[in-house]
């Protein structure tokens, strides 16, 4: 299974590549940024169809197709292109991110970036590992001197986030969005940059990173500060020095 997550994922990835810059948006859904595009089905069909299949028993949720065989022991859980909007605007920050579950406990997630060919794989109790190389969070203890990555977008209840930061510190302060949740994850977890703040998002966007990030020595949670679960809609993650020091501030 572990040889099979990572090929699909990178097969996954040069379809998506392959229609980089030449596909329009073919759909939207809850709103306006909420779309789709003909690069999202195509890797949608083909990881579908390998897992199938490989694994017949197997449930799988899906992004774009649901939830396929339900209350299985193995289940995987895939975003076929996480990203859609930069990937719609040209712009070469996306995602492949698959992973499975055994009863309810991830074992295996991986995050493929395609355009840089960097896959970040992880087993659970074994590591994170970029392109076969054992990587690890930042040791960061100054949260004013952190590199961080908020949400992709911020309902007006959630600017009360941005605003209890703002009037907690006095210093600057650096928030970034990436606008993919995968990637996001996969660099706070090789100490690309320090934490994650997201709230929103769905399974499909937290299930790889929470155990990508989890195995890279990060500390995640929800906002209450209780370890993720698939139910969360939201997520922090970052090193065991600035976990309290972010959670506070966000609440």
């Amino acid at each position: 299974m572990e040889k099979f997550i990572q090929e699909i994922s990178k097969k996954a990835g040069k379809i998506i590549l392959e229609k980089f810059g030449k596909v329009d948006i073919e759909k939207t859904k809850a709103h306006s940024l909420d779309i789709v595009t003909e690069a999202d089905l195509a890797s949608n069909k083909f990881l579908l169809k390998n897992i199938i299949e490989n694994f017949p028993t197997h449930g799988i949720i899906s992004e774009e197709t649901g939830e396929y065989r339900k209350n299985t022991e193995y289940t995987w859980i895939i975003d076929p292109l996480d990203g859609t909007i930069n990937f719609s605007k040209k712009i070469p920050l996306f995602a492949v991110l698959v992973c499975l579950v055994k009863k309810g406990t991830l074992e295996l997630a991986s995050i493929y970036d395609p355009v840089h060919e960097e896959l970040f794989y992880a087993k659970r109790g074994k590591g994170t590992y970029l392109n076969n190389k054992l990587v690890r969070c930042s040791n960061q203890k100054n949260i004013l001197h952190s590199l961080g990555c908020f949400t992709d977008r911020l309902k007006q209840d959630r600017l009360k986030i941005l605003n209890n930061i703002s009037n907690s510190v006095k210093e600057s302060f650096s928030i970034s969005s990436l606008l993919s949740i995968g990637l996001t994850s996969a660099y706070v977890a090789s100490a690309r940059r320090d934490w994650f703040v997201s709230d929103g998002g769905k399974v499909w966007d937290y299930a790889s990173s929470a155990l990508i990030l989890k195995e890279s020595g990060c500390v995640v949670t929800n906002f209450q500060g209780k370890p993720w679960s698939f139910n969360d809609r939201n997520i922090i993650a970052c090193n065991k020095y600035l976990h309290s020091k972010l959670l506070k501030l966000i609440n």
